[in-house]
C-alpha cells in the first residue's frame, strides 16, 4: 500500500467523503482506493479539442459526425455552426464550448442546450440562416 498526501480538496467535498466512509463502516483510504478503481474502470473519456483560432470556423453536422467521438472548442475568436446542426448531434458531438467571442447557432438549438455546454462565450447569435 502507498502513503499519499493530496493537496486542494475541497472541504466541503471531503468532509461529505468522510462522512460517506464512516456511513459504509470503511477506512477513508479503502473508500478512495474503490472511487479510484471505478474510475479506472470506466471507459476513458475520449473528445477532440480544437482551439486556439483567432478566424472564424464553420462547424457543419457532417464535420461532427465524421469525428466519432466529442469535441472541445476553445478559444475561437468565431465559431458558426451551420443549419443541419440539429440537437441530437449538438449533444452527442460536441462535448464543451470555452472562450468563445461570437458564437453563431442555428434557431433549431434551444438556448439551454448551448448554455449547458458552454462557459464564457462572449455573444450568442441564433439564426435560421446559419451558413
Amino acid at each position: 500500500m502507498t502513503d499519499v498526501t493530496i493537496r486542494g480538496i475541497d472541504d466541503e467535498i471531503y468532509r461529505r467523503f468522510s462522512a460517506e466512509a464512516r456511513n459504509r463502516g470503511i477506512a477513508i483510504g479503502k473508500l478512495v482506493t474503490q472511487a479510484m478503481s471505478n474510475l479506472l474502470e470506466v471507459k476513458p473519456m475520449e473528445n477532440y479539442k480544437i482551439e486556439n483560432i483567432d478566424e472564424e470556423l464553420i462547424v457543419s453536422k457532417n464535420d461532427l459526425e465524421s469525428l466519432l467521438k466529442p469535441v472541445i472548442f476553445k478559444n475561437i475568436s468565431k465559431l458558426t455552426f451551420t443549419g443541419d446542426v440539429d440537437g441530437p448531434t449538438f449533444i452527442a458531438y460536441v462535448e464543451k464550448i470555452h472562450n468563445i467571442e461570437e458564437l453563431k447557432v442555428p434557431d433549431t438549438l434551444t438556448k439551454l442546450l448551448i448554455l449547458a455546454k458552454s462557459k464564457n462565450v462572449g455573444k450568442i447569435i441564433k439564426d435560421n440562416e446559419s451558413k
